[in-house]
This record gives C-alpha cells, structure tokens and sequence, in this order.
C-alpha cells in the first residue's frame, strides 16, 4: 500500500470523528426517546388514578 498524504490523513479522521459525533447523536437521541416515552407513560397512568402505575408501565 501507498503512504497517503498528511492531508489525506487528515480528512480520513476528520471523516471518522464525524462518523462517530453522528453516532453518538442517533444513539442518544433513541436513549432519550425511550426513557421520554416511558415517563409519558407513567405519568399517563397516574393521572387516571392508578396506584399499581411502575408495575403496569415497567411490564409492557
């Protein structure tokens, strides 16, 4: 294989630290959206007068 040039290397990183930003960003962004519904949820059944609420919630 070739040497690649200093610049190459350099947008090679650059390429895969982006890469990596983007994924951190879908990953937490489904994170947030689980633990976001799950409260959603709890505070549904709460609201409707339920007591047994984290047993309902935490079984689905």
């Amino acid at each position: 294989m070739s040497q690649g040039s200093p610049d190459d290397d350099r947008q090679r990183l650059r390429s895969v630290l982006a890469l990596g930003l983007v994924l951190a960003l879908v990953f937490g962004g489904v994170w947030l959206f689980t633990v976001l519904r799950h409260e959603a949820q709890l505070e549904d059944c709460l609201a409707s007068g339920r007591r047994d609420c984290d047993r309902l919630v935490n079984s689905r």
